[in-house]
């Protein structure tokens, strides 16, 4: 896993450092071109997974005025490899998969060779016989790609900072989709909360001519698409993640997807590195780990100091408020320790098949019905805690049951909310746009799922694991987002017999036979209420925001002032809040403005 940055402007631009150094510190490289009155600049940070040494150096330019810059792994690229050689008898002179898909690209163009490999993937070609610079993100989003266009020049990187560091943008905030990231927790692709810088959506490619400076978006794969009724071989898919040149090793945290990796790896002598977080899969972490023989390597890490989140927030670009951002982050910091530069995780295996719990409140007419006919001060009287959150996310969503407010069954803020504190009562019309546009060409239920691939999946998740991980210089590689098992699984994920992830589930227990058990799914988690009380300025936040007229500052000291008597209830929210602040002071963004 690499990063890369590319220019192409009126004015020179020259890059004499590694600009995404813990990215790529293995090595990195830059190449200029000036064509008519138009300069371009190419550059890569390069993470040696593999065919390692000056043979994987990018630049890649085999032909002259044919430049690929890579970031990612392609798994099936000695089949493509071979499938270039019978057919066009093509020398190759390096062992990398970033040699394949040049000459693939070269040689079949960009739309077959799109077709044909299959892996995670950001990368850029420019073709000086054609003029043209094409920017491609891979199927499901695995791999970021950001880009910002002007009438003077785009600019587009793995990474958002580049275009602050090398002054080619300034930080500004897009007050747009505020209301959305208090919805979420982060906001969908195509846009960020930075103005005039977008996320490449997955699945889709930029066509830059330079004779006009035109630019186009195509999407050139969807997961709806039609598909063959065939599943793909699962256990194919996560032995062919296992090619590399470096040492691997495997995220095993009991749950039922890294439980499969874990299984279908066993004789392979992987180091499993568990964070033992005392829950209902460290069960079954026991029992595989003394039934299979397996080598595992369980942590329990040591209560962080604020400023590791602080740390985080500038490599993570956009503000994404969610704690798992920290194990996240404290796992690949460990693996680097453990020399294991590689990493397989089940990160998917829930936006596939139906894994989160909100899929089966989707399916169920009873529960809806339930939470729409209790009255809310009922439920304040009978339930506390995350059960009387949870009530209430339901009776939200009971009340309108479309796309638009499907952010109701996750969100730490109700719709009303989010009007009083951004003091703005039109975000959501905006919203309500974007979520129709994204999901428009998916019919009924299957549009919840939708938005979860899109938005959860590839504008949160990925994006953060990605950031964490890259931070410590370690690739994740997600085996269940192979573009042809996630394709497959959505053709039924709406299906009430699949919701609960229960072809994977029975996939394990086909497996593991009788050890399996049944556990509660735990997921990613971290302790941030000591930080929210004792170490976090909040006068000083109030301050920012006040002064910035940026939000509503008497609900944010509400939230405050409830925290000594119920911090349960307002912790995520002032997390959300703070993190705002947090990236708000750490990009110096400019609100003035506003």
């Amino acid at each position: 896993m690499c990063g890369l940055f590319g220019y192409i402007g009126r004015e020179e631009l020259l890059i004499e450092k590694n600009i995404l150094n813990h990215r790529g510190p293995d090595d990195w490289g830059v190449k200029n071109y000036q064509l008519n009155n138009q300069y371009l600049t190419f550059f890569q940070s390069r993470l040696s997974i593999i065919g390692l040494g000056d043979q994987g150096h990018q630049p890649f330019e085999k032909y002259s005025g044919k430049i690929l810059i890579y970031n990612g792994e392609v798994y099936n690229y000695i089949l493509i490899k071979h499938k270039l050689i019978n057919e066009l008898n093509i020398r190759f002179i390096t062992d990398t998969d970033t040699e394949v898909i040049y000459e693939a690209i070269v040689n079949w163009g960009l739309n077959k060779t799109l077709e044909e490999i299959n892996g995670v993937f950001a990368f850029s070609f420019f073709d000086l016989s054609k003029e043209e610079v094409v920017i491609v993100r891979d199927n499901l989003g695995v791999k970021p790609l950001y880009y910002s266009m002007t009438k003077n020049n785009l600019v587009f990187s793995s990474e958002i900072k580049p275009f602050f560091e090398l002054n080619l943008r300034k930080p500004i905030l897009d007050i747009n989709y505020l209301g959305e990231y208090f919805a979420n927790g982060w906001v969908y692709e195509p846009n960020t909360l930075f103005e005039n810088v977008n996320k490449l959506s997955a699945g889709h490619y930029l066509k830059l001519s330079l004779k006009k400076m035109h630019l186009d978006e195509i999407q050139y794969w969807d997961i709806i698409d039609k598909t063959d009724n065939i599943q793909p071989d699962i256990e194919f898919i996560v032995n062919s993640q296992t090619i590399s040149d470096v040492p691997i090793g495997n995220y095993f945290s009991g749950g039922i997807d890294s439980s499969i990796i874990t299984y279908l790896l066993k004789d392979e002598n992987l180091l499993n590195l568990n964070l033992n977080m005392g829950d209902g899969e460290s069960k079954r972490v026991a029992l595989m780990k003394k039934e299979f023989n397996l080598k595992i390597s369980s942590q329990k890490f040591q209560k962080e100091n604020l400023s590791t989140y602080e740390k985080l927030i500038y490599y993570m670009d956009e503000p994404i408020a969610d704690p798992a951002i920290i194990p996240a982050y404290l796992l690949a910091r460990e693996s680097r320790k453990l020399n294991r530069i590689v990493m397989l995780s089940g990160m998917g295996g829930d936006e596939i098949d139906a894994g989160y719990s909100r899929h089966k409140i989707i399916n169920s007419k009873y529960k809806i019905l339930i939470a729409q006919l209790m009255p809310k001060r009922l439920i304040k009287i009978i339930f506390n805690g995350k059960m009387r959150r949870d009530i209430f996310r339901l009776k939200e969503f009971s009340n309108d049951r479309s796309p638009e407010n499907y952010f109701s069954l996750t969100s730490y803020f109700s719709k009303s909310e989010i009007c009083n504190l951004t003091m703005n009562e039109d975000w959501h019309n905006l919203y309500k746009e974007k979520i129709n546009k994204i999901c428009k060409n998916v019919l009924g239920k299957k549009k919840y799922f939708y938005l979860d691939i899109k938005g959860f999946l590839a504008s949160h998740n990925l994006i953060y694991m990605d950031k964490a991980s890259m931070a410590a210089s370690v690739e994740v590689r997600v085996p269940f987002l192979d573009k042809d098992l996630a394709k497959y699984f959505f053709i039924d994920i709406d299906s009430k017999k699949n919701v609960g992830k229960r072809r994977l589930t029975s996939f394990l227990k086909a497996k593991i036979g009788h050890i399996y058990e049944e556990t509660k799914k735990s997921g990613f988690s971290y302790d941030i209420e000591k930080w929210l009380k004792n170490d976090i300025d909040w006068d000083e936040i109030i301050i920012f925001y006040k002064d910035n007229n940026l939000l509503n500052v008497e609900q944010i000291k509400e939230y405050v002032k409830c925290m000594e008597r119920d911090i349960e209830s307002v912790a995520m929210k002032l997390w959300i809040i703070y993190t705002l602040y947090l990236w708000l002071r750490t990009f110096n963004v400019n609100v003035k403005s506003l």
